[in-house]
């Protein structure tokens, strides 16, 4: 059969380019079978765990094997312990995949496999087998939201990275047709929750008569303090931009970002505004715009996106600790360049969809910026915590993806 019709073959190959050439499993995603779809990202969330298993069994080390043979193994393993196929039917599968891909290795696939399905699973309650293994998060960010994290606010943002996100529309400017039905958002007002008819959901955004967003970017996007002229800074896809345009409709509006094919989908979002604002194309490190021109400014940087893992599950298994500080780099430079545009007394919300201390407080604190509160602009329901930098973390979690704000000024 061709990758086409074979969600088990397609499945394999995405996997491999994602693990093998750095692919964004969502842009691969796209148009694949529900099938596929599936098998891809439950192998990405639960990877670490799988490789544990498999290599019990396995006598060449994962990491030597043919990409696609490794694939392979990860996704028969999934299909066994995870979703509802019966482990003879998901091995005698996974090494027909990998005959038609890398046929003497088939063997391999299939002794591994039929002793990897039989082992035990860890428990998410045993305790005597580490936390990053039991909830398949790479060991070093596990540590390190130990340390920023309550308990019960870590249990959850690990929970939550292991489970597809829900469908959630931003109320405003989503048209739906009958055969869709929604519930509000229990923390975030102004966000529509799909509870049916996903597809027919997915068509009208598809065609330009509503927007998905995550509730938890909806309710960043409205700590933007309230003014005649308003910035934002890498403002693509467009998302905070329908939400500013929602919350200041009468304010002059301005959205920028670096590439033209990113102003494009700014254009295409923000068609669903009555005043949709002003794009432009630009180096956000050197905005071509007067200083002290704006009332506030949102910069949401270009970041690791730790937020957003069960979104996009291979973040965890491609970032590295030395990584963060090549973003902040980005980030100073962004900030730097933007805080000049913001009025005396005016604000600027710097935001990311990362968890980590260096792209967020270290950046802010590296320029030596005031901070302003900005917890009790959120929700009251969304959980948060307050951080010693005044800034305020929003963990990942069932509600949404996580953030980090910090709200600078006011500015002198």
């Amino acid at each position: 059969m061709s990758s086409s019709v074979d969600p088990r073959r397609e499945a394999v190959r995405i996997l491999a380019r994602v693990d093998a050439h750095q692919a964004h499993a969502a842009r691969l995603l796209t148009e694949a079978l529900p099938l596929t779809r599936e098998l891809v990202l439950t192998v990405l969330r639960w990877q670490h765990t799988l490789d544990d298993l498999l290599q019990r069994f396995c006598k060449t080390p994962l990491p030597h094997l043919d990409p696609l043979v490794r694939a392979s193994l990860r996704m028969g393993l999934a299909e066994a312990r995870l979703l509802r196929t019966p482990p003879p039917v998901a091995v005698a599968e996974a090494v027909r995949v990998c005959k038609g891909f890398v046929p003497k290795a088939s063997g391999l696939v299939n002794a591994c496999l039929r002793r990897a399905v039989e082992a035990r699973w860890p428990s998410p309650e045993d305790e005597s087998v580490p936390l990053a293994l039991r909830t398949s998060h790479p060991p070093w960010l596990v540590e390190r939201w130990e340390k920023r994290l309550p308990p019960e606010l870590l249990r959850q943002a690990l929970a939550s990275a292991q489970e597809p996100a829900p469908m959630c529309l931003l109320a405003g400017v989503s048209k739906l047709p009958p055969e869709v039905q929604t519930a509000p958002h229990p923390q975030v007002p102004g966000v529509l929750v799909v509870t049916a008819g996903a597809k027919a959901a997915a068509q009208a955004c598809a065609q330009g008569q509503a927007y998905a967003m995550d509730p938890t970017a909806v309710a960043v996007a409205r700590l933007v303090p309230h003014g005649q002229k308003l910035l934002e800074v890498a403002a693509a896809p467009g998302g905070k931009s329908l939400v500013l345009g929602l919350e200041h409709p009468q304010a002059l509006r301005v959205a920028l970002d670096l590439r033209v094919s990113r102003v494009r989908l700014l254009a295409r979002a923000t068609r669903l505004l009555s005043r949709p604002p002003h794009l432009l194309a630009a180096d956000g490190t050197r905005p071509p715009l007067r200083r002290h021109s704006f009332d506030a400014v949102l910069l949401d940087a270009p970041c690791s996106g730790t937020g957003t893992l069960r979104r996009h599950p291979e973040i965890r298994w491609r970032l590295t600790p030395y990584q963060l500080s090549e973003l902040a780099s980005l980030q100073k430079e962004l900030l730097a360049a933007t805080v000049p545009l913001v009025k005396p007394g005016g604000f600027l919300l710097y935001a990311t969809c990362s968890l980590e201390p260096e792209e967020n407080e270290e950046v802010v604190a590296s320029l030596g910026l005031p901070v302003s509160p900005v917890s009790d602009g959120l929700p009251p329901q969304l959980p948060r915590v307050v951080l010693p930098s005044g800034g305020c973390l929003i963990p990942p979690g069932p509600w949404g993806d996580g953030f980090v704000v910090h709200l600078v000024g006011p500015v002198r």
